[in-house]
């Protein structure tokens, strides 16, 4: 189902209201992206799909989309969820378990005349505010987006969440460890070392595999998670509900479409490690990781990492890794560049939107989640 705006000039704007309807305009919307700077392919028409039916069935969909004649120019997905377990708001479709929204705006077109229009269509979205938890807000789309919003007289205010790390692949391997710390330099050769005495240390490589083989090789490496601290938590992926199950039908995707990878340090045969990612536009998404706490003592991920670096470095088609996640002490030591994510609350122009959001600046004294939004709503 999908409802038509009026056009304006030789734009206009539709509004997809389920998943299934992002399957009827997968062509175009996967178009789009391959048009766009974003090089998540998380963001393809299916895997947003799956991710709606996997964490927003029973919410409402609202994925903005803007064509120029039959063409996809832009897209903006949002659901529905709740913001301090009362106030209906729009959001990304995406969470920590995988990032599968983003603003996606043609880079052959007029993108200024583009984002004005996905802002008239934020302006008028079913919900009184957006509130995204986890937007690239420095990104150059979003930027001019909160600036369309601000013309058009709305509220936009952003704090920042974190820092995502990259790597750049364009030096040689040697060149780019001679960037590295001496320490970690030193340890690498040590943990190899150590790690080569108790056994034939092997990186195994799954980067082309049919998706009736996927289930099987991420099984292997979601175990490696699940005998750690998150197993014993109940945070695993093996632990929580339908949660394998969603990584398994994402990952069948990126298989037919040969951008998975799953890889494993092995020493002596045995899975001491692993890293299962996707590739897009030049860029390698590291997805999940994890190792076996018995060979903790060794490094096993820093092993893995430097490896895994080492094989982007000799590939001409790559040039960044990236962390995805909030950056770490152990991430931090490979890094060459960062971007930041932050939370990014939008106040449509209009009255109910205006009350709601002065009202929550003034909920201090109500609620911990409301007086944590209106620690940073100013």
């Amino acid at each position: 189902m999908s409802e038509q705006l009026l056009p304006n000039d030789n734009f206009r704007i539709e509004i997809l209201q389920s998943a299934e309807a992002l399957r009827e305009v997968a062509g175009d919307w996967d178009a789009l992206w391959r048009r766009s700077a974003i090089t998540m392919p998380t963001t393809q028409a299916e895997p947003a799909a799956l991710w709606i039916e996997q964490f927003a069935a029973a919410q409402r969909v609202h994925l903005i989309t803007v064509r120029q004649g039959d063409r996809m120019v832009g897209a903006l997905p949002l659901v529905g969820r709740k913001l301090g377990r009362m106030v209906p708001v729009g959001d990304l479709s995406l969470n920590p378990w995988s990032a599968n929204g983003e603003l996606l705006v043609d880079e052959e077109v007029d993108k200024h005349a583009v984002i004005g229009k996905i802002a008239d269509a934020v302006c008028a979205v079913p919900w009184p505010l957006l509130w995204f938890e986890m937007a690239p807000y420095q990104a150059g789309a979003w930027t001019k987006l909160a600036e369309q919003i601000a013309r058009r007289g709305g509220h936009v205010d952003v704090r920042h969440g974190f820092t995502i790390g990259r790597v750049s692949l364009d030096l040689p391997f040697e060149a780019f460890m001679a960037g590295r710390s001496k320490n970690l330099r030193r340890s690498i050769r040590r943990d190899l070392g150590r790690l080569e005495a108790e056994g034939p240390v092997e990186l195994r490589l799954f980067d082309h595999m049919r998706p009736d083989e996927v289930g099987e090789v991420m099984q292997r490496a979601f175990a490696v998670e699940d005998s750690g601290w998150k197993g014993e938590e109940g945070t695993s992926v093996l632990k929580t509900p339908g949660m394998f199950d969603f990584y398994r039908r994402q990952a069948e995707v990126f298989a037919r479409q040969g951008c998975l990878r799953v890889a494993f340090l092995e020493c002596g045969g045995r899975a001491i490690a692993f890293e299962m990612g996707w590739f897009g536009k030049g860029v390698y998404h590291s997805v999940k990781v994890g190792y076996d706490e018995d060979y903790r003592k060794f490094g096993p991920g820093h092993l893995l990492r430097a490896r895994l670096i080492e094989l982007g470095c000799a590939d001409p088609e790559l040039h960044f890794v990236d962390f995805q996640g909030p950056l770490n002490q152990a991430l931090r030591v490979w890094i060459t560049e960062t971007y930041s994510i932050g939370r990014l609350a939008i106040c449509p122009p209009r009255r109910v939107s205006r009350a709601l959001w002065t009202g929550i600046k003034a909920a201090r004294h109500l609620s911990h989640s409301f007086r944590h939004a209106a620690s940073w709503v100013g």
